[in-house]
């Protein structure tokens, strides 16, 4: 148990970032190759493609807030287990992970595939995208078995403390996405197909070397069939419903955003917020790897009663994403026109005249999100499931959608952008009161613990 006696005792700055900078450079690559894929898709297709690909991420999130459900459950049970030195118990979290796996993706590509048409239709797709739209999410859908296995077979890794190896097998997905991406766009001019088929191997290529890991003798927690059971399944998905239903939220953001972008700005309009969503993903997935880098130590502290580490992480994570998070809203704010020249803007002054200004907007609360994102983490990986729910559906369901919907009805399109700072100010202030309690709960804990020693 080397991996649990280093999370319980080492200095926690040397600790989150070894656990946490391979999570950090996996979701940004991520975000890199999805960024990627529009930039490519931009330059081969024009515009009317990249709205199109901007269409299809709402059903993606879809997609990823089901495999959320398992993936974010799973590697928070197993580090709870863990921190208990109950290899059995997370054995069972494992199995029961790739049977969860194996049921929701057949449902979701039979679903997907049946009602493709009309599920593009509810996420914006018009007579000019949908041909595109429809190429693209039918391979996503196809190999959606790839996708959510590889989620929660590596979060599996993860959650056992071995970030490195789940950062390795992130990157094999990367780089082998990014190379066939040029392939596929560049060399075999599959445009839109070419980005899809490219992503599900990559997702391919994760899932075999995470399952492969997960078999070995390297491996703390081994995967077996018969540790499949009813009850770890359950709790799976108890714990990872907050991280699910913030996915689902945010396809629903997207669906929001589609139309009323469309409705103000046509296919420029659905473009423009393209461009910002890839953007500020690129800010949000350092952050949300840190978080998934913390996870553990959250979670073996926890259990085991070790409550200073667990109040010292949570503020020395809080201060980083902080940190992080400023410093990439001045690079927005001071080198918005290259930005959106970069995602094809250059050359398209509609585009151009829209954007610019709107991601200026946008990103106007950028620093508040890191308190944001780590503590509705906090509270999952914890276990305090309500806390976390609340907090995940706040910005995204409560204030999110009705300020998109209801400010462009004042502003016009520039409502559209200021409907996302003003949703981070209100959560914000939500956020810190939330935060606020339980610091006085953990110090509370921290002195009972130091009576009793």
């Amino acid at each position: 148990m080397e991996v649990a006696e280093k999370i319980k005792t080492q200095p926690i700055p040397k600790l989150i970032w070894a656990l946490s900078a391979p999570a950090v450079l996996s979701l940004l690559l991520n975000a890199l190759n999805t960024a990627i894929d529009g930039i490519f898709v931009a330059k081969s297709a024009g515009i009317t493609a990249l709205s199109a690909v901007t269409v299809s991420f709402g059903v993606i999130l879809i997609i990823q807030a089901l495999s959320l459900l398992i993936a974010a459950g799973a590697s928070a049970s197993i580090s709870l287990k863990m921190g208990k030195s109950d290899k059995q118990g997370a054995e069972k979290i494992i199995g029961s992970a790739c049977m969860l796996s194996i049921l929701f993706s057949a449902a979701i590509t039979i679903i997907g595939l049946l009602t493709i048409k009309p599920l593009l239709s509810l996420y914006g797709a018009n007579a000019d995208n949908m041909v595109y739209a429809k190429e693209y999410i039918t391979v996503i859908l196809s190999g959606s078995f790839f996708f959510v296995t590889a989620q929660s077979m590596n979060n599996c890794v993860k959650g056992m403390g071995y970030a490195k190896r789940a950062f390795l097998n992130s990157l094999s997905s990367v780089v082998t996405n990014t190379i066939l991406d040029a392939v596929f766009i560049f060399v075999f001019k599959w445009g839109v197909f070419g980005a899809a088929l490219s992503t599900v191997i990559g997702n391919c290529v994760c899932m075999l070397l995470a399952m492969q890991f997960l078999c070995s003798k390297k491996s703390a927690g081994n995967l077996k069939p018969s540790n499949i059971n009813l009850s770890a399944s359950k709790k799976i998905m108890s714990t990872g419903a907050p991280a699910s239903i913030t996915q689902f939220a945010l396809s629903l953001v997207s669906l929001t955003f589609n139309h009323v972008a469309a409705f103000y700005g046509g296919n420029v309009g659905v473009a423009a917020y393209g461009i910002m969503y890839n953007t500020t993903m690129l800010v949000y997935m350092p952050i949300i790897g840190l978080g998934q880098g913390i996870q553990p130590i959250f979670g073996f502290n926890y259990s085991a009663g070790n409550y200073t580490r667990v109040r010292s992480t949570l503020k020395y994570s809080v201060t980083c994403a902080t940190i992080f998070a400023a410093g990439m809203f001045l690079v927005i704010e001071l080198f918005s026109s290259q930005i959106i020249s970069t995602f094809g803007g250059a050359g398209n002054k509609a585009l151009m005249d829209m954007a610019v200004p709107g991601i200026r907007i946008f990103t106007l609360l950028l620093p508040a999100v890191g308190f944001q994102m780590i503590s509705a983490n906090y509270f999952q990986y914890i276990g305090k499931v309500k806390q976390s729910v609340v907090l995940s559906a706040l910005r995204q369901l409560l204030l999110l959608i009705p300020f998109a919907i209801l400010l462009p009805t004042v502003f016009e399109v520039t409502g559209i952008w200021i409907a996302t700072p003003t949703a981070d100010f209100i959560s914000l202030i939500v956020t810190a009161i939330f935060v606020r309690q339980e610091v006085c709960i953990i110090h509370s804990q921290e002195l009972g613990v130091n009576l009793v020693n």
